[in-house]
């Protein structure tokens, strides 16, 4: 059960797939409804490489980058080109006092990018001198390059802003560096695919260019020729489409003359039947009378000779008992004439079974066959007008083709141009893609050392947040992973330093080389503005429209090239788009009207002779004639059938037709004999007249009767011979006089309709072509992709990605400005430092010795360095600046005149004791031997 159903399940898709293939093969032929043409629609064709002109520009970072280099660049040159410059120029009348006329305007476009890149040379002879300056004043100590560090209130919040402000910029390098391989990425893949691109754009041209000429081919060798056809069918079936209109025309006159003649036929075998059947009938009937009257005369006598003998036979009466008509025929012998006409009957059938035997409906087929062949006899006889008009019309396809096969050679040539063209750009675009690998891996070093120099940035700060974290401590005393990190911060900063000078020349060159082409060719060609303002305005090159001049030599033609690429875009045909009905002139061959030139007169000549075609035969009139002047309506029926109408007997007093009334009336006489014998003899006798009743008067009484109804059937056919025979004979005259008169006039007034007909085809094939050719054949979308295709090539895909070069390389060269400067500032925060001044032990959790601890030890109870040694070293001990300030002026006051407390603040406060107080003692006591050191 489950295989018999997959079967059906098969059966019916395959069924519904041959169903659709039958109606898509329908759907796509030509077909001629009754003169009315619908043509199959153009062909296919090859299928296009390149079906939009817009490439792919990336994801969302490079569109996100696009964005951004557009909007700098039409903030920085927001006017359009100088195209009332750029006419002059194209027109050779540049001058001096044109350019410094038109400075303001030229400000708008190129003064943004001098400027950028005046400042860009600017800012990297300052930068170059700032950084000699910076490394001599490093080398030297000065400029920040001292390694000691003093604590204020925001030391700590500096920290993480430099920090934070560092991570930020390394944001945006990391972000300029990335894009910017994304961008070289996008180079390769679009260099990669050059070749690829700029053979589909070729192959496209040369589809194009074959499908159009393939359309052309098409509308001249398939649909043109099928037009034809349709004329020379058309016209070699004059007769179907004229003769059978005219003949149809007269069919309601001519042909129901001719249809009358048939049932005449019937109408006489149907008289002939009748005839034969009342003679028939009638002789049946005379034997029947015959057989009758002999029995009746029997009987009457046997009954005689039985009354003699008795004396009943006064009860009835049979004196009547005698035949009262004569069904006999006539030609009996003279003593017993009959009624019956038989003579007549029998000349009547023998000239009624001649005129059958002449078989009217075989006479009768000629004359319909002459009707039926009006089409044969119209084609005939206008044989020679249709080859004339076959010729004429012939001409219009030779000349149409004549026409296109000159306009297609141009189409033709333009393939070999275009082959010309794909042999002198392969071998440049190979070396194109083969070179683009060193660019591809200059960039990609340069942008990834940018990359390992932010990662050298962030690393620092990382390592030295985490080393600060880990093991807080004074600048002097800091751990060696804060110090670590720091160093690299500064050695990312030398880097970046380094980096800024050729990476701001490499991108204030490519700047203003990509950004003028950007914001002055690419987007005005993008826009098509370029063309609307230069060589579509007249007189710009040369007198009137350029193109105009150049393609039709004709200069007041408005043929501009924005015109056709928004037709192109509109995917219009070639003929309405290029405006090339000002090198082709289509209705030159769809004026359909020169060439057939005087056609009128010619199918005015086609009138058809008729005249052989007769409704009525001679034949067909003469067995008509025959059968109504035949004698069969002449017979004298009425006396006959006045004798078929009387009694059968003439026993009125019994019952004349019916001898049964009689026996009856002899039983009830019989029955009052006494004699057995005379009795029974009268019954005997009554017995058989009832015999005779059935056996003889009853058979004949029925056919009597059938026989006058017979009667009554042929004279309904003989009555309306004369009748039915003139009526047909006249109305087969009238009709051939309507023919011989009318039928001209017919095939004229068909041949309007015919001559619409048959010249309508070419009209229609007019009216396709015109709209083929002007909407259809060489939609130029293709065109148009072949321009937005390359414009975008070259444009997007390499011009705006040398825009992302250097938009990328000038935001990290930016941004390594930025990083150097708060680089070589985040440095010092985590770099170990010799000096350091005013970090109090809150800050890092060490003891501070009481200054009057220190000046006991010292002064109140002096001893020996030793116990100096253990009062300042062990623990280290942290003196602030004030209480430094306290121990001058206690120092002083006890007789050290030289120390004040500036010399204590010239010492970096605060300073950790630990092995380092007597360097420091010695300093401030410069001059006098320290008691503290004699001691």
């Amino acid at each position: 059960m489950m295989a018999r159903t997959i079967g059906l399940k098969l059966g019916f898709l395959f069924l519904a797939f041959c169903l659709i293939l039958m109606l898509r093969s329908a759907s796509g032929q030509n077909v001629n409804n009754d003169g009315n043409l619908t043509y199959d629609s153009l062909p296919v064709g090859g299928v296009y490489h390149i079906t939009t002109g817009v490439i792919p520009t990336g994801g969302f970072t490079l569109r996100t980058t696009w964005n951004i280099i557009d909007g700098f660049l039409k903030m920085i040159s927001p006017a359009g080109p100088p195209y009332d410059l750029i006419a002059e120029a194209i027109q050779g009348n540049l001058d001096t006092s044109q350019l410094q006329s038109s400075i303001s305007e030229l400000q708008g476009n190129f003064l943004g990018f001098v400027i950028l890149f005046i400042l860009g040379l600017i800012f990297t002879l300052i930068f170059i001198v700032f950084l000699l300056i910076f490394c001599c004043c490093r080398c030297c100590g000065n400029c920040g390059g001292k390694m000691e560090q003093k604590n204020s209130s925001k030391f700590e919040l500096m920290r993480y802003i430099y920090s934070a402000i560092l991570l930020v910029t390394l944001f945006f390098i990391t972000f300029g560096a990335i894009t910017a391989l994304a961008v070289s990425e996008y180079t390769s893949s679009q260099v990669s695919n050059l070749p690829d691109t700029i053979d589909n754009n070729i192959d496209d041209m040369l589809t194009y260019v074959n499908n159009t000429l393939e359309e052309l081919y098409f509308l001249v060798d398939d649909q043109l020729s099928w037009t034809m056809d349709q004329v020379s069918s058309d016209l070699t079936g004059l007769g179907d489409l004229v003769g059978v209109p005219v003949r149809e025309g007269l069919r309601p006159t001519v042909g129901a003359a001719i249809d009358a003649v048939y049932p005449l036929d019937q109408y006489i075998k149907d008289t002939l039947n009748a005839m034969v059947t009342v003679n028939t009938t009638q002789d049946e009937l005379e034997d029947l009378y015959d057989a009758l009257d002999a029995e009746l005369t029997e009987f009457v006598a046997n009954l005689t000779s039985a009354c003699t003998s008795c004396v009943c036979c006064s009860g009835f009466d049979y004196s009547g008992l005698i035949l009262n008509a004569d069904y006999r025929d006539i030609q009996v012998t003279p003593v017993f004439l009959g009624t019956f006409p038989q003579q007549a009957v029998t000349v009547a059938i023998g000239e009624l079974e001649n005129v059958v035997d002449q078989n009217l409906t075989a006479a009768a087929d000629v004359g319909s066959e002459n009707f039926e062949n009006i089409p044969n006899t119209l084609t005939n006889t206008t044989a020679e007008v249709v080859n004339d008009l076959v010729g004429t019309l012939g001409g219009l396809q030779d000349t149409i083709y004549e026409t296109v096969n000159a306009s297609t050679s141009q189409l033709s040539s333009a393939n070999a141009a275009a082959e010309d063209l794909r042999g002198t750009l392969d071998p440049i675009l190979d070396q194109a893609v083969q070179y683009d690998s060193y660019r591809d891996l200059a960039m990609s070093l340069a942008f990834s050392f940018i990359l390992f120099v932010a990662v050298l940035f962030f690393i620092g700060v990382v390592v030295g947040l985490i080393g600060h974290f880990v093991n807080k401590r004074p600048p002097s005393s800091r751990s060696g992973i804060e110090s670590c990190g720091g160093c690299t911060i500064m050695i990312a900063a030398v880097l970046a330093g380094i980096l800024v000078v050729p990476f701001m020349l490499i991108s204030s060159f490519t700047f203003v080389i990509g950004g003028p082409i950007d914001r002055l060719v690419c987007d005005n060609l993008l826009s098509k503005e370029l063309f609307t303002q230069t060589i579509d305005q007249p007189g710009v090159l040369g007198e009137g429209y350029f193109l105009g001049e150049a393609l039709f030599q004709d200069n007041t033609i408005p043929l501009t090239v924005t015109g056709m690429l928004e037709a192109c875009e509109q995917n219009q045909g070639i003929y309405t788009a290029f405006q090339l009905e000002n090198l082709l002139n289509i209705s030159q061959f769809t004026d359909i009207d020169t060439f057939l030139g005087d056609v009128d007169s010619q199918f005015g000549n086609i009138t058809g002779d008729f005249s052989g075609v007769n409704i009525l035969t001679g034949d067909t009139r003469d067995i008509l004639t025959e059968f109504r002047d035949s004698s069969a309506d002449t017979i004298p029926w009425d006396s006959y059938i006045a004798e078929l109408a009387k009694n059968v007997t003439d026993d009125v007093s019994n019952d004349p037709n019916d001898l049964s009334v009689l026996a009856d009336n002899m039983d009830t006489a019989a029955a009052s004999i006494s004699n057995s014998g005379d009795r029974a003899t009268i019954e005997g006798l009554a017995d058989e007249l009832r015999d005779i009743q059935t056996n003889f008067m009853a058979p004949l009484i029925t056919k009597k009767d059938l026989l006058a109804t017979q009667i009554d059937t042929l004279t309904n056919y003989t009555d309306g011979i004369d009748t039915v025979v003139n009526d047909t004979i006249d109305a087969a005259d009238t009709a051939q006089d309507y023919l011989d008169n009318n039928a001209a006039t017919l095939v004229q007034a068909n041949i309007v309709g015919y001559q619409d007909r048959v010249l309508g085809y070419p009209y229609q094939f007019a009216d396709y072509i015109d709209d083929q050719i002007r909407n259809e054949v060489g939609r130029c979308l293709p065109v148009y992709n072949l321009y937005s295709s390359s414009v975008n090539t070259f444009c997007v895909g390499f011009i705006q990605a040398f825009n992302g070069f250097w938009y990328c390389l000038g935001l990290c060269t930016f941004m390594f400005i930025i990083a150097f400067a708060f680089g070589i500032k985040s440095s010092k925060y985590y770099r170990r430092m010799k000096h350091d001044v005013g970090f109090e032990h809150e800050q890092y959790g060490l003891p501070l010795v009481d200054v009057e601890l220190a000046l006991q030890l010292v002064f109140v109870s002096p001893g020996s360095l030793f116990s100096f040694q253990k009062a300042f070293i062990n623990p280290p001990i942290l003196i602030s600046e004030v209480s430094w300030f306290k121990l001058a002026v206690n120092l002083q006051t006890n007789g050290w005149k030289k120390l004040t407390p500036t010399s204590f603040r010239s010492v970096h406060v605060p300073v950790l004791l630990q092995r380092r107080l007597p360097h420091y003692l010695s300093h401030v006591f410069t001059g006098r031997k320290s008691p503290i050191l004699n001691a």
